[in-house]
């Protein structure tokens, strides 16, 4: 039985929502539309005055569209976010770990009462140095969750899952390019002023790191030492909101690897009936995220 689901992300460019049918191992795109983004990705954060925005757009969307689905997973930017590489105890639970996490971040945040982020992790490489390994812990503050999720559940949404938006692009990059469980490479969100690298071995996360470029020279720079100097990369793979043709052009003259555009939806259908504005003309590679929350199912 299909089970539509909506993705949203939201980065510091601004804010996509897709809905997203998925049916066993197929997938069909029912509706796309992007908007100005209310949160930018500064001290004041996610205020009630800009989740009151944001609650407005997305519920234009579900109006214009006739959403059906009522589950919803959410990609936030991750500037918004706490994200650190912890070493655990490969045999530890999962409870566990995440009492690490939040002993980590108190140290951080020394003034923070305990339980105030809400953290999630993603398991990377064993450490070569020795049999403990590490997790990627993806951390957000409990009220800027909570205001989201009222503002979804007034609109008859439940929340299934938020992470990271470049991680929901990795769950775009994995169900669209099954090869990737055979090679080596490093996936880039480009952001204006942010790129999120992560390598992937063999479809496994083995490392992650970010840099901040203040330029597109720098963006392409940056990239392109990532293709000389990462061990074992075969090749690079892009995304991103902030990408376009031209940029993508330029990285590609400057990479020593291979670049390709991620297509998110390389193997998912695209609905007859879908309701595209004239301005989502725009690449598929800068939907990665959104597309990629609304493939999540687990």
């Amino acid at each position: 039985m299909p089970d539509p689901l909506i993705g949203i992300s939201i980065s510091d460019r601004g804010v996509q929502a897709v809905e997203v049918s998925r049916n066993g191992l197929n997938a069909s795109l029912l509706a796309i539309d992007e908007w100005v983004n209310p949160f930018p990705v500064d001290a004041d954060g996610i205020t009630p005055e800009r989740v009151e925005a944001f609650a407005v757009a997305l519920g234009a969307f579900l109006s214009v569209n006739r959403i059906r689905a009522r589950r919803t997973s959410m990609a936030l930017d991750t500037g918004f976010l706490f994200l650190q590489r912890v070493p655990v105890d490969p045999d530890a639970p999962r409870e566990a770990v995440l009492d690490q996490i939040r002993w980590e971040i108190g140290q951080y945040h020394p003034g923070m009462e305990p339980g105030a982020f809400l953290s999630d992790f993603h398991r990377m490489k064993p450490a070569s140095a020795g049999p403990a390994e590490e997790v990627l812990a993806v951390s957000l503050r409990k009220e800027s969750v909570r205001s989201l999720t009222r503002a979804l559940t007034a609109l008859g949404l439940t929340v299934q899952i938020i992470d990271a938006d470049h991680f929901s692009a990795e769950t775009a990059l994995r169900i669209n390019y099954p090869d990737i469980f055979r090679r080596t490479l490093a996936l880039v969100g480009v952001k204006e002023n942010r790129l999120d690298v992560s390598v992937l071995r063999n479809g496994n996360l083995e490392g992650y790191s970010y840099r901040a470029p203040s330029s597109n020279q720098e963006i392409v720079e940056t990239i392109g030492a990532i293709s000389r100097e990462t061990p074992g990369i075969l090749s690079v793979m892009v995304y991103g909101p902030y990408l376009d043709t031209d940029l993508l052009q330029q990285i590609r003259r400057g990479s020593a690897l291979l670049v390709e555009a991620m297509n998110p939806l390389r193997h998912v259908a695209v609905a007859d009936s879908i309701r595209m504005a004239e301005h989502l003309t725009a690449p598929s590679y800068r939907f990665a995220s959104a597309i990629g929350a609304a493939l999540r199912r687990e």
